[in-house]
């Protein structure tokens, strides 16, 4: 198939965004601060889909790009900023944090396995991502990596807990929220098209992935037990302790901003709603990720853009794959596409085999770890731990270096699920 002029520069854009992005690092040694932002991995991508955007415009007559252009769904992108201003606040990450030590807490451990972070590590890596299947992956994300960040990692971890940390949330995030038909987005685009309701991917997927999210989760501890035995360090000063009402408003506020992900003008009023009433809670709040939303959104933009005309080498590839090659193939693919798109795509193949459909899927949620770029909810992570990998960021080799274990033992047993 010989692709159109505007296809080739698609596919060009993505393939130099990721280029961009596996050299990111270089671009932090410039002391020019324009120049030291395209180190961002989230700005790499709002920067190259712009430039994709413009060229579109440039190259098509007005009215066939804005027809382009209004068919792309950013909905994911402002859900994503929604998701991860509440998600961030004070009451629910104490309520998420008492959900993970619950487990902990019953246990009867020796002292010094009690008192270390081993369990609680355990327990974050596993309940916390899923925790996803209800309340969506974005938000499993943002309080799984603020939980990591503040209770777990401490002040100097090593590179390899920390490493290992990050790839094993990305895949655990990726394949917890395959217990329900609306959390995981790569499901989400198939759910409707292919008849998929809750029940059915539990039945299909649901135990796989749960097993997978703790043997990876038993996996980083047995790594990085020596590291984990040190005791936990305290927080110097008590944060304000937020009302029960407040920690019930923001709860509310949390699910209405789940049930609204997918309706833009409704998830907007209730993200404005949301806004103001944590302005003038502000106290009880905590610092809110607004910032890192708004970079998270942008990154999440620039994706959209860049892969919304990549079918015409897709489809071929998914069409003409076997079912083992399939599955693998779809693994890789989805570290340079993002899953959810690989599985939109997949969508819109007619009389694709149930089996065919299968593997896909499997395949597209096993690989949401190996890069940033893998699964939606990722940067969301990235954006909240960057500060734990100095002014070069996160090294797009050793990530998926790290995540290749996770990444395996997720593929394995998913690669039976039916």
């Amino acid at each position: 198939m010989i692709p159109s002029l505007i296809e080739s520069m698609a596919t060009l854009c993505l393939a130099l965004t990721l280029v961009h992005t596996f050299n990111a690092g270089r671009f932090a040694r410039f002391k020019n601060p324009y120049l030291h932002l395209l180190s961002e991995v989230e700005v790499i991508f709002a920067v190259w889909g712009l430039l994709y955007l413009i060229l579109h415009f440039c190259l098509l007559p007005l009215e066939s790009s804005l027809s382009w252009f209004e068919v792309i769904s950013f909905s994911e992108p402002l859900f994503v900023l929604a998701i991860m201003v509440i998600a961030s606040t004070r009451p629910i990450l104490m309520l998420a944090h008492s959900c993970i030590q619950f487990i902990p807490g019953i246990l009867p451990l020796p002292s010094r396995l009690k008192e270390s972070r081993i369990p609680t590590l355990f327990s974050l890596m596993s309940i916390g991502p899923l925790l996803g299947s209800l309340i969506t992956e974005p938000a499993a994300m943002t309080v799984s990596a603020l939980l990591l960040h503040h209770e777990v990692l401490g002040s100097h971890p090593s590179k390899r807990l920390l490493y290992l940390s990050i790839a094993t949330l990305f895949v655990n995030v990726s394949i917890g929220g395959v217990l329900t038909a609306f959390a995981a987005p790569p499901v989400l685009m198939v759910a409707k098209a292919w008849g998929w309701d809750t029940p059915f991917v539990f039945a299909h997927f649901g135990l796989h992935a749960t097993i997978a999210v703790f043997l990876n989760a038993g996996v980083l501890v047995l790594f990085n037990q020596k590291e984990l035995l040190k005791k936990r360090e305290r927080p110097s000063e008590a944060a304000p302790k937020a009302p029960a009402l407040l920690s019930v408003m923001n709860l509310i506020l949390l699910c209405f901003t789940v049930l609204s992900a997918h309706h833009p003008k409704l998830l907007l009023l209730i993200f404005a709603v949301t806004f103001a009433a944590l302005k003038l809670t502000s106290r009880y709040q905590g610092f809110l990720q607004l910032k890192s939303g708004a970079l998270v959104g942008a990154f999440l933009a620039g994706l959209a853009i860049l892969t919304a005309d990549q079918a015409w080498w897709l489809t071929p590839v998914i069409t003409k794959l076997g079912e083992g090659s399939l599955f693998i193939g779809s693994t890789l693919l989805t570290a340079i596409t993002d899953n959810a798109a690989l599985t939109s795509l997949a969508a819109q193949v007619k009389d694709l085999p149930h089996e065919s459909r299968f593997f896909i899927v499997a395949g597209a949620v096993a690989g949401g770890g190996l890069t940033l770029i893998a699964n939606a909810p990722n940067p969301a992570g990235y954006s909240i731990l960057k500060t734990r990998f100095g002014n070069e960021g996160i090294q797009a080799k050793l990530l998926l270096g790290y995540a290749l274990l996770p990444t395996l033992i997720a593929g394995a047993l998913l690669w039976k699920h039916g």
